[in-house]
């Protein structure tokens, strides 16, 4: 029986639990059940399936793939190679997704209420099943393959499935101090590029040499660094400069007005664009391969991930699961990263993130983004915080919603642009962050302490005098000699440095604090530079013709160094009274004044227009039902279709049917030519059989075949 005839002569409700399963096949414009099954056992349609499935029905369904390479109707009871109870729990899921159905009989026998319970178990009722021929391709079905354990199988013996618990105070105390971390972090890892802008690279990005440096400056590890890279670039707040011969990474030109803003909304930003990162930061720390180096903040030239490919990308589907696992778990209980790891793999078994490394950087994310927390004396258990829980439980109602909308994301139900962080979430995040204090206690070693989360502004004064050495709920700022010698060097005074400080600080500054600016300065003043003459630039080499040829401007002592530059034996001021009283017009360039600032780009994900196939909504699922099903059977006929997939649907019932057919099919020169083949196997794509006319084996591309009709 093919999967065509089996959806036609299926029972009511075991069609109505694949058609509300496989929303993503059901298309408006062709409402038959012939385009139907096409659709379901095309490639696309296949590993859509596939993909939804849990570990154990997956390895069931390997199993059934493996002995379909020898027959495709498969004896399910009696096989030794098949657990009975393992495929009476897998073959209804299995049944619902379009990737097996039963072979015997008219398909309805037993199947009252879609599990076999009306008659006794399925696999009494079904014995014998088949399954989608493209199937055999896309799994592990080779020999080799089947010689070793497939990714997602993990020994459970090694696993620490032990729980630990986490008091609630720590919990709240832990969550609102990493979230006023990673702001401060996000704000001090801007100010750093502002200040020190990074080169870029030949590749787009920056060497993993900066990043570590960039790492060490604030105080974070290397895959922190690298995550809060990724989000700023994301955000738009660090760019390029326009700058043809030396491009920079550096701050945005309105980055300080996005970091000033409402620190709830820029939380939720920031976990936004990591929900969405298609990056993984432990590649880009150790790199791809060990041949292949990869740099930050560039786009990698191909797929990191090696493997069965899903229609939603490794790292935000990992991300998605690794925080469902966390919201199962509960409030104030904790479980080994292991366990977790485990747990992604058996409800996501082809998820291509299989390294342990990858989920135990994740969840030392969640932590750092306030996400989750560990417990005192274990600090390799993870657990939920509670704005965890209230994203883990936005995000399934965003994708419940979304899913209403483009019912094409099921049956795995994950849209990455659905990962945004809820508006409950950033309500009860910025009812746990405290006020932002505006001045700072300065104490006689020389540190300076923010009781609580710190005003920009505050911020970037002491970050001129200062270096972060703690954070956290509050921020310890470590005054440096070596900052306020580079700071004076700008040319500020002792006495404007000291009144810059008295104005954030809360007491009267220590007296050592005054001691190290005034001896930094007393180092400073025995070399001074300053402006003693001036230089002349113009646009036009006649205008300074004109300049030197009028006797006005001779106590200016003007020296040609080019055809547009001069210099001057006076000072800036005296040549530009000269040059006034000589009528030449002239501007005065000050270094004391805005200086013209080079364009910073930030780079964006290029626009894509992805034009979607309308889909079947849930008001007219029902009236799509009953066409498909009103449907006579003889409508099933032998007739000629244009449509690929229905070639495909047409060449698996003869190839079943042993039958012979007319393909008519073009060249790559557009050239039709008309072929009688009995086909044999259908699988990626291509149709392999033998030529009636020379005997001959075939593999024709189903993409060139322009019909397909039955041989008379």
């Amino acid at each position: 029986m093919t999967f065509s005839q089996w959806l036609s002569h299926s029972a009511d409700a075991d069609f109505e639990s694949f058609v509300r399963t496989r929303r993503d096949l059901l298309q408006p414009e062709s409402p038959t059940m012939a385009a139907l099954a096409a659709a379901a056992s095309s490639r696309i349609g296949v590993s859509c399936g596939i993909e939804a499935l849990e570990a154990r029905t997956l390895e069931v369904f390997v199993s059934l793939a493996k002995a379909a390479r020898t027959t495709p109707e498969i004896q399910v009871v009696g096989n030794p190679h098949i657990d009975p109870a393992l495929a009476e729990a897998a073959l209804p899921r299995l049944r619902d997704l379009g990737l097996a159905w039963p072979a015997g009989g008219d398909g309805s026998e037993g199947s009252g209420t879609g599990d076999g319970s009306a008659g006794g178990s399925l696999l009494s009722v079904c014995p014998v099943w088949r399954i989608q021929s493209e199937a055999i391709t896309l799994l592990p079905t080779s020999a080799a393959e089947s010689s070793r354990a497939y990714p997602w199988q993990i020994d459970e013996s090694v696993i620490d499935s032990s729980t630990a618990t986490i008091s609630q105070p720590l919990i709240h105390n832990s969550e609102q101090a990493a979230v006023a971390e990673v702001i401060s972090s996000l704000r001090g890892l801007v100010d750093e590029l502002a200040v020190s802008p990074i080169s870029r690279l030949t590749s787009g990005g920056i060497s993993k040499r900066d990043v570590s440096r960039l790492a060490r400056t604030l105080d974070l590890n290397l895959e922190q660094s690298i995550t809060l890279l990724l989000a700023a670039k994301s955000l738009h707040l660090i760019g390029v400069l326009d700058d043809a011969l030396d491009p920079q990474w550096t701050a945005a030109d309105d980055a300080d007005s996005v970091l000033a803003g409402d620190r709830a909304e820029l939380w939720a930003a920031l976990v936004g664009a990591w929900l969405r990162e298609l990056l993984d930061v432990t590649q880009l720390a150790a790199g791809a391969s060990e041949n292949e180096r990869l740099t930050v903040l560039a786009t990698p030239k191909k797929s990191l991930f090696k493997g069965y490919g899903l229609s939603v990308p490794a790292m935000p589907l990992l991300r998605f699961a690794v925080l469902s696992v966390l919201h199962d778990i509960g409030l104030g209980t904790a479980r080994s990263a292991g366990w977790i790891h485990a747990e992604v793999l058996r409800r996501h078994p082809l998820l291509p993130a299989h390294e342990f490394a990858m989920t135990e950087a994740v969840l030392h994310t969640c932590v750092t983004l306030g996400l989750a927390t560990t417990p005192l004396q274990q600090p390799d258990h993870f657990g939920p915080s509670r704005f965890g829980l209230r994203l883990a439980a936005g995000l399934d109602r965003a994708m419940a919603e979304h899913a209403e909308q483009d019912p094409s994301i099921l049956p795995l139900g994950v849209a990455v642009e659905a990962l945004t962080v809820p508006g409950d979430v950033i309500a009860a995040v910025s009812e746990g962050l405290g006020a932002e204090v505006d001045s700072v206690l300065i104490q006689s070693d020389l540190t300076a302490v923010a009781t609580g989360p710190i005003e920009p502004r505050v911020h970037h004064v002491l970050r001129r005098y200062a270096v972060v050495e703690a954070r956290g709920q509050g921020t310890v700022y470590r005054i440096d000699a070596e900052t306020i010698e580079d700071t004076m060097q700008a040319g500020l005074t002792p006495e404007e440095a000291l009144a810059e400080l008295a104005e954030i600080s809360v007491e009267e500054l220590p007296s050592t604090l005054e001691f190290l600016v005034q001896n930094t300065a007393s180092k400073l003043r025995r070399v001074r530079v300053a402006g003693a003459r001036a230089v002349l630039i113009v646009d036009d080499p006649v205008d300074l013709d004109v300049i030197l040829s009028d006797q006005a401007m001779m106590p200016a002592g003007l020296e040609r160094l080019a055809p547009t530059v001069a210099i001057s034996q006076l000072g800036p001021e005296r040549t530009m009274h000269l040059l006034e009283a000589g009528d030449h017009h002239a501007l005065l360039h000050s270094a004391g004044g805005p200086v013209r600032r080079r364009r910073v780009i930030t780079e964006s994900e290029p626009e894509v227009s992805v034009r979607r196939r309308p889909r079947v909504s849930d008001s007219h699922l029902g009236e799509y039902m009953r066409i498909l099903r009103s449907a006579p059977a003889a409508a099933a006929a032998q007739v000629s279709t244009d449509e690929p997939l229905g070639h495909m649907d047409r060449l698996r019932e003869a190839a079943e049917a042993k039958r012979r057919v007319l393909i008519r099919i073009a060249d790559s020169q557009g050239k039709e030519r008309t072929i009688e083949m009995q086909p044999a196997t259908l699988n990626a794509g291509r149709v392999r059989g033998t030529v009636t006319t020379t005997g001959a084996e075939a593999s024709l591309a189903v993409a060139r075949i322009v019909s397909v009709d039955p041989a008379p």
